[in-house]
């Protein structure tokens, strides 16, 4: 299993559609699991939140709500997607691929840091140390110049939420990428391939 956090800022992304039909095609052969952030619906979250009309706690919560509203715009793309709310069902490859759908599961559970430093970046940490995935790729809106970059470097330059190292204390193969993976994941044949191409986050 790779997961893959798309950045909430591709909903306007023109090479979304392209992007998303890349990852289905690799899917064939590995098992991919979306997660993405919530964007322009996140924000509007927020913006509520900050009107002191709801806590922190419940902010939180219809905050990943939001995430799951960018999801359901993605299988308008690909009609193929596979949106999962459990856990196990995305350990089964039938070669398709998934989005995960978080609200549910993490509104329960108490690993999980409920707070406005947790964003879908913790989202994908939490999940890539729960099912022990094969790797963790972030997607941002952004260009990276060098190939490896540390964790607290990118936290503190506002890249990756700032709760991001507390879930993957035990975890490693984490890659970071930005608008540039359109021109490399269509010249690849596996997800693996592609994975060792991008640039290292260390811990």
């Amino acid at each position: 299993m790779w997961i893959v956090k798309i950045g909430g800022s591709w909903i306007n992304n023109p090479n979304l559609s392209n992007l998303i039909k890349n990852l289905q095609r690799l899917s064939n052969k590995d098992n991919i699991i979306i997660v993405n952030g919530g964007g322009v619906f996140s924000d509007s979250v927020r913006l509520v939140y900050e009107s002191k009309r709801m806590s922190e706690k419940t902010g939180n919560y219809i905050a990943l709500k939001a995430t799951e509203l960018f999801s359901h715009l993605l299988k308008e793309i690909d009609k193929n997607i596979c949106l999962v709310d459990d856990i196990e069902s995305l350990r089964f490859s039938n070669k398709m691929l998934k989005i995960w759908l978080p609200s549910m599961i993490l509104k329960n559970d108490s690993t999980f840091i409920k707070n406005w430093e947790s964003t879908s970046d913790s989202v994908a940490a939490w999940l890539h140390s729960k099912i022990n995935s094969l790797g963790l790729l972030y997607i941002k809106s952004l260009t990276f110049e060098k190939k490896k970059y540390k964790l607290k470097y990118l936290q503190d330059n506002g890249v990756l939420d700032k709760n991001v190292d507390k879930y993957l204390i035990k975890s490693s193969n984490i890659k970071i990428i930005g608008q540039e993976i359109i021109n490399l994941i269509g010249a690849s044949d596996t997800f693996r391939e592609l994975f060792l191409e991008l640039n290292e986050v260390k811990l």
